[in-house]
């Protein structure tokens, strides 16, 4: 069981965290348009088809490059505070928030001495354009006690905060010295190791479930995905998306209970 493992999470050897503005690659795909391959030969035609590929990548990578540009420039406002966020002091939040296993910690970049479950994680953020809502992005390997040479779990996992409507978004991020930010992002990572762990552990029947259509806000914005119900909270909904990836989304509504347990709350 998770909740009974002992581990350790190494710091990135970035010395930054990583954040970027929030963006959607669809328009970079290309027109879809038939090309035709003047070749005399079986040779000559898999050369040209090979050859229209790379440039096709090529073309496709300059767009979703300018795209990425455009969408960094939701960032401006907090470019000061990004400036000054440690990864490390990113990692250790994390660490502190997150809730799996008996014991945690925080190790170096180059700290051998791990003892129990050994997590790497590189962590990459993007601020969603009407800056309401910041999106995980996190690859994690896991490390057996046993064998920290090999990793036993692999994957990325998604997880996507909660929309937030303050009148003014980017005073409501920074105040503070960017603690909003800070501890927001902290909180994503926590659940991010959290899932991964419960994963690596056995902790998952998702198997069993059935495959169905998610839907969820990112930010203002509606989107899908289809996958299998990993696990729910209250507030929050697990799922495994038909990548094997795995994601955390806000609830659209509370779970099954969860208005009973709030309403005797505040009785």
């Amino acid at each position: 069981m998770a909740q009974d493992i002992e581990w350790s999470l190494r710091a990135p050897k970035e010395e930054r965290v990583v954040c970027q503005g929030a963006v959607s690659f669809d328009a970079a795909g290309g027109s879809g348009a038939p090309m035709m391959y003047p070749a005399p030969n079986l040779a000559g035609f898999l050369a040209a088809v090979i050859t229209h590929g790379v440039l096709v990548e090529s073309t496709k990578k300059g767009q979703k490059d300018k795209l990425q540009q455009e969408a960094d420039k939701v960032l401006s406002p907090y470019q000061e505070v990004l400036s000054g966020y440690a990864a490390k002091e990113l990692m250790q939040r994390g660490v502190d928030k997150a809730t799996t296993g008996r014991t945690r910690k925080l190790l170096d970049s180059s700290d051998g001495d791990a003892t129990g479950w050994l997590v790497e994680s590189s962590p990459v953020f993007s601020l969603t354009q009407d800056q309401s809502a910041i999106v995980l992005d996190n690859s994690i390997a896991i490390y057996a006690p046993a064998d920290h040479a090999s990793a036993a779990y692999k994957n990325v996992v998604r997880v996507i905060s909660k929309p937030k409507s303050a009148g003014d978004l980017p005073d409501f991020w920074i105040a503070g010295g960017g603690e909003k930010l800070k501890d927001e992002s902290a909180g994503l990572l926590a659940e991010s190791l959290d899932i991964a762990l419960k994963q690596a552990a056995g902790d998952d029947a998702s198997d069993a479930n059935a495959h169905k259509t998610f839907r969820y806000l990112e930010g203002s914005t509606e989107r899908m995905e289809r996958g299998q119900l990993v696990s729910e909270r209250c507030d929050r909904v697990v799922l495994k998306t038909l990548r094997g990836w795995l994601m955390s989304v806000p609830a659209r509504q509370p779970a099954a209970g969860c208005a009973e347990k709030v309403s005797s709350a505040t009785k």
